[in-house]
């Protein structure tokens, strides 16, 4: 029985780096991907692939993360009625959901930007399909306790994606591709990596999924079993990239309303989406810590432990300094990284408001967990539908009036909103906002950054560079040593990062 004991330690504690190392592997190869993506089919082309790529973007989170986690927890809490009631609910919705994609394909395309992307609605109906047998297989594993399947998938997804999308972009440079036929392509990458996960478990999976498709009494009339928790986490899942589904359908068309010709306003859109790969760059930090700590705050909870309230403001307080600290420096680094990345400097100041949202989605991202943790899952659904309506609302407005600064302010406005309404209704307190001597390190640090910034070179990529590591390895130095010097932070907070004990 001991031996038993410890084979399952041993299993959830291997499952547990190989996911943490495949999530950061992930998010680190979504992120750089389209950089030289960008690179070779320049911004309108850049634009054509961001046009879909919300949508199978939020089909790819439902597979990886937020089906398998709903699947895992009905199977652990032993509601095997629940499951099949999941299953057929789950392969009936992808049935409709890709029919309609199908039918609707040329119509869907226009709506989005161009009739052009077609084929790609096509290729998304069929990856649609995919997803309750990835969901399953991995939301299965993971109820075993075994989080590899999902880690090596996640991985192998996401390098086939990166792999397509990049020879995609070679071919249009090398054979002068329409920018449309290339998206179209690129878009082939998912149902490729679909196809592939699939033969994976197939292949290695010890669970088979026959026992599903076995007749079993089930009626949708108790689909709502599963609960609001599940809702509410799929929901939040897919969050942000609801978000720039939005923009999708409204930017383009707004700024061919203010006056740009049809190309001029695709080309626009391409340099807003900039932010984008940006936007991921910066939240894969905290969602580090938060794959770290969050677990134990859980526990901390629901253990009753007298100092969940107290930790669970401190990893709040640390989650802002860190987010803060970040957004801050790497908006005055903007232009800099804007030319290393992207090659000219256009749009920097609509991608510094955007940058904004690092800060905001990480701090939302914890009061949403807590909530989630306490069981106030209606009121965190309640709080996220107000700040997508009003991005429903602001996008259209806001970028007709103000182009792509306009933008991105309707996508950190919701959030702001959004944050002021989970901080209002929960425990919550700002304590950073009264630390003089943190604002007093991060003013040394951005001093120091910015007089870097403007004594060395930055007209040519190789010369950016040079100074984002210079400027910035200058400023972590002063503000880390300021931070000593100053005594900014107490020792509860710097034991959260990795050099220091463990908490």
């Amino acid at each position: 029985m001991k031996l038993k004991i410890e084979k399952s330690q041993n299993l959830t504690s291997k499952s547990s780096l190989a996911i943490t190392i495949s999530g950061f592997l992930a998010k680190i190869l979504a992120a750089i991907y389209r950089v030289p993506y960008q690179n070779l089919v320049g911004d309108r082309g850049f634009y054509a692939y961001q046009q879909v790529y919300p949508i199978l973007a939020i089909i790819s989170a439902l597979s990886l993360t937020a089906f398998p986690n709903v699947i895992a927890s009905i199977y652990q809490k032993s509601k095997k009625t629940d499951l099949y009631l999941l299953f057929k609910f789950q392969v009936l919705s992808s049935l409709i959901l890709a029919s309609l994609l199908l039918l609707a394909n040329q119509t869907l395309a226009r709506i989005i930007g161009s009739i052009e992307l077609a084929p790609s609605i096509i290729l998304t109906a069929f990856v649609l399909l995919t997803v309750p047998f990835m969901s399953f297989y991995r939301g299965l594993a993971q109820a075993h306790g075994d989080m590899i399947p999902t880690a090596v998938s996640q991985v192998l997804e996401q390098s086939v994606r990166v792999i397509i999308i990049i020879l995609a972009a070679f071919a249009y440079y090398l054979f002068d591709w329409n920018v449309y036929f290339t998206a179209n392509v690129a878009a082939s990458g998912n149902l490729l990596a679909s196809l592939a996960i699939l033969a994976y478990f197939v292949w290695k999976s010890p669970t088979s999924l026959l026992f599903l498709f076995k007749k079993h009494k089930t009626s949708f009339k108790n689909l709502g079993q599963i609960g609001w928790a599940a809702t509410v986490f799929i929901f939040f899942t897919v969050y942000l990239l609801i978000f720039q589904f939005l923009d999708a359908l409204f930017v383009k068309q707004s700024l061919q309303s203010s006056g740009l010709t049809s190309i001029q306003a695709e080309i626009t859109k391409g340099i807003y989406d900039r932010g984008q790969p940006l936007l991921q760059f910066g939240l894969i930090f905290s969602s580090a810590f938060f794959t770290t700590y969050l677990p134990k705050l859980s526990k901390s909870y629901h253990q009753k432990d007298a100092n969940y309230e107290e930790d669970s403001q401190t990893f709040f307080d640390f989650i802002t300094y860190l987010n803060l600290t970040l957004t801050a420096g790497f908006i005055l680094i903007l232009p800099a990284m804007n030319m290393v990345l992207f090659e000219d400097k256009k749009g920097s100041v609509a991608l510094e408001v955007y940058l904004l949202m690092i800060l905001l989605a990480s701090l939302i991202q914890y009061c949403h967990q807590k909530f989630f943790i306490e069981n106030h899952q209606k009121r965190s659904f309640i709080i996220l539908m107000c700040g997508l309506i009003l991005k429903l609302l602001l996008t259209p407005i806001m970028t007709f009036h103000f182009g792509i600064i306009g933008a991105s302010l309707s996508g950190v406005i919701p959030l702001f909103i959004i944050l002021l309404l989970y901080i209002k209704v929960s425990r919550v307190r700002i304590r950073s906002l009264k630390n003089i001597r943190y604002f007093l390190a991060l003013s040394l640090m951005l001093i120091v950054v910015a007089i870097s910034q403007g004594y060395l070179p930055q007209e040519e990529r190789l010369d950016s560079l040079l100074n984002i590591f210079i400027s910035t390895g200058l400023g972590l130095l002063v503000f880390i040593l300021s931070s000593i010097k100053l005594k900014a932070f107490s020792q509860n907070l710097w034991s959260y990062l990795p050099f220091k004990k463990e908490k």
